[in-house]
């Protein structure tokens, strides 16, 4: 690369017109924005643009040389898709300069509607591989905004690799949830952070504790334990341009104009220095304190030098800008809830039953879904063959703490087992593969193609990449957060035989999608709900400030811990061989009291996320829901509750609460934050 040559795009966002033209005053080589719908900063009908301000925006910005993108970056079901086409077709034809696109769908339906408009990948897609770089520049994109939690030299590996645009957040607000795999403020509030309306439960206060007393662990701090400070890389210049990074993207679409013309002036002036001189640059303290001195929360450069540590967090809270909620108590399923109004999913108006009647037409197996069960280890897997599962899935995590362990005898172990009872079988991935995980993929792949492994289930476009080289039968897991059609049809055109729905999915869209989708859908039906999947070990930094790179004493295998909230709530925190923190919600899913209106959706798969259960849960579930499944299947449109006592063996022996997880909520008609917060309060 000649630093001659280089051309660095200073990105900068806009929530008004007045920060449009401060910004671009400022010195912003473009400018991305958002429309009132489709974007992912929805909490302020103040804020983003009207069709005719976009209008004169592109005129604006066009007349200032620069550039201006447009947001259509959060998660959409199927009864928005049409009313995105016709956004999308009006950007094309007032040529905006970039779609800013979240949704797999989205991306199907840009590519099938023959839109010329260039693509960016947004940072929610969570791209963290090159594999997936690779794929989605065969499907025609230009440029991906990278995942914010793998390092530079990771992004530098994927641009040169891939051989695509990278555009990088170098300034602003961050989460401490892997982008596009939080489902806490979604599933708790029917408010989505992959749609833009995110509670922020990320900012509340917890402590940290014993995960089954509850109970605090001797006298470690408590605070905001998730509370991430804001990014800024302004003395990294040199390192971001080394990297290949092309376009400096600055986060605040809801920050005021003053704030964003200072920050993107300072910006400015640093690249441009560098680059008349990269051999005498330094960075201008002066400006640096300018910096510091109006910053919002501390700062941290986050993940891009060093691995997830102690030092990304603000515990003390103390400049945390906006609290948009507060602990709140999760809704829960009693057996009042179930005796009092025990099919609440029952279809009700006569236009959905005529549609049912013509699914079911269609496909005569409607009535006969499979029962999944994933688990992670092989005395599970004979419970769960033992009492009746058709397909096993071994999980993609394994547990430190557990001591769980896979070989490569035991897969063909398990897979034998499996195939002996006439069943199927499935290997799991993990959610986040970057080239380190992808490399160990690479081994499992070939052990599941040699040991006769029916399925592998995959979480990222840059896995089923990888797992296609292998031959392998793949279906795609709830981390690809798929709402509508238009994402099974990308899928499909992938070679993916199967997909999971999104675990925001509600079960008016999960009937749509099983309804529509060219694909076989799958389900969760009962299971832990991992709320966030973070970067970082939360017991290492909390009892020791280490991290997985450190001389960490690996804490997290000598007991479960949880983190508990202002309302008492106790969220257990599951640690991966892979020292990433999985933060479950406090209360499990649970459908067997509905599992008669889930038969009713016309899902082909219902599964049981069981890798976090004891053996004995694991028989247990698996007996009561097959039991079910199976007089469902006997006497189709017999609605039979559970007996009441076994609904008491099943609440005795969990280790958590129920509720209806994302299938009560619908996080595309959310209430209103005023609603929401009248609820934390009682």
């Amino acid at each position: 690369m000649k630093l001659s040559e280089t051309k660095i795009e200073l990105l900068a966002p806009a929530g008004r017109w007045e920060a449009l033209t401060a910004v671009i005053d400022a010195g912003a080589d473009a400018v991305y924005i958002g429309g009132k719908r489709f974007n992912m900063r929805l909490h302020r009908s103040d804020f983003n643009f009207t069709d005719e301000q976009i209008v004169e925006a592109v005129r604006y910005v066009h007349s200032k040389n620069a550039k201006l993108y447009i947001t259509v970056n959060n998660l959409l079901c199927n009864d928005e898709i049409n009313a995105a086409g016709h956004f999308l077709n009006f950007l094309s034809e007032i040529q905006v300069d970039a779609i800013i696109v979240q949704d797999l769908g989205v991306l199907n339906l840009i590519r099938k509607m023959g839109i010329p408009t260039p693509v960016h990948i947004s940072t929610m897609m969570n791209i963290h591989n090159i594999e997936s770089a690779l794929t989605l520049k065969d499907l025609g994109i230009s440029r991906i905004v990278t995942s914010r939690d793998i390092s530079l030299d990771q992004v530098k590996e994927i641009q040169e690799k891939a051989g695509i645009e990278v555009e990088y957040f170098v300034h602003g607000d961050l989460c401490v949830c892997q982008s596009g795999q939080c489902y806490a403020s979604g599933v708790l509030f029917s408010k989505s952070a992959n749609r833009g309306e995110c509670m922020k439960p990320c900012r509340w206060h917890y402590t940290l504790v014993e995960s089954v007393s509850g109970q605090p662990i001797g006298d470690l701090p408590s605070g905001h334990l998730l509370a991430m400070k804001d990014m800024c890389l302004l003395r990294h210049i040199p390192d971001l341009i080394h990297a290949g990074v092309c376009s400096f993207k600055i986060e605040g679409r809801m920050r005021h104009a003053d704030f964003l013309k200072e920050v993107v002036g300072i910006y400015r002036k640093a690249i441009d220095t560098y680059l008349d001189n990269p051999a005498a640059y330094y960075l201008n303290s002066t400006e640096y304190e300018q910096l510091y001195n109006h910053r919002v929360r501390e700062f941290t450069t986050s993940m891009a030098f060093t691995p997830a540590s102690a030092s990304l967090v603000d515990i003390s809270g103390s400049r945390e800008p906006l609290f948009l909620s507060r602990a709140a108590k999760e809704t829960s399923l009693s057996k009042e809830d179930i005796y009092t109004d025990p099919f609440e999913f029952q279809i009700k108006e006569d236009t959905e039953k005529e549609e049912i009647i013509n699914f079911q037409t269609a496909h005569s197996d409607i009535r006969h879904p499979l029962l999944s069960v994933k688990i992670s280890s092989m005395n599970a897997l004979k419970s769960a063959l033992d009492e009746g599962a058709d397909r096993i899935y071994i999980s993609g995590e394994v547990s430190p703490l557990k001591k769980e362990f896979w070989t490569k005898a035991s897969y063909r172990e398990a897979c034998k087992r499996v195939h002996d009872a006439g069943k199927t079988i499935g290997i799991g991935t993990p959610r986040i593969t970057t080239s380190r995980e992808m490399a160990d993929m690479a081994w499992l792949f070939e052990q599941a193609a040699s040991s006769g492994i029916d399925y592998v289930l995959v979480h990222n476009l840059g896995a089923i990449r990888l797992a296609k080289k292998f031959g392998l039968n793949i279906l795609g897991d709830y981390s690809l957060n798929v709402l509508n059609v238009q994402a099974f049809n990308l899928l499909e055109e992938l070679e993916v035989s199967g997909v999971t729905a999104a675990l925001e999915c509600s079960y008016k869209h999960l009937k749509q999608l099983s309804y529509k989708a060219p694909l076989p859908v799958e389900c969760v039906v009962h299971g832990p709900v991992p709320g966030m999947i973070l970067e970082h070990c939360i017991p290492a930094m909390v009892t020791s400030k280490s991290h997985k790179k450190d001389h960490c004493r690996q804490v997290c295998q000598y007991m479960g811990y949880a983190l508990r909230d202002e309302r008492e709530e106790v969220r257990p925190i599951e640690n991966d061989q892979y020292c990433r923190t999985h933060l479950l919600l406090a209360r499990d899913i649970c459908v067997l009291p509905y599992l008669h209106s889930f038969v009713q959706t016309g899902t082909k798969v219902l599964r049981i996320e069981a890798q976090y259960y004891n053996d004995s849960l694991v028989k247990t579930l698996v007996s009561m829901y097959h039991k079910y499944l199976s007089i469902y299947a006997e006497h189709p449109g017999i609605s039979l509750p559970i007996q009441e006592s076994e609904w008491d063996i099943l609440t005795e022996n969990s280790p958590r609460g129920f509720n209806l997880g994302g299938y009560a909520q619908d996080i595309t008609h959310s209430k209103s934050t005023a609603e929401v917060m009248k609820s934390i309060r009682q």
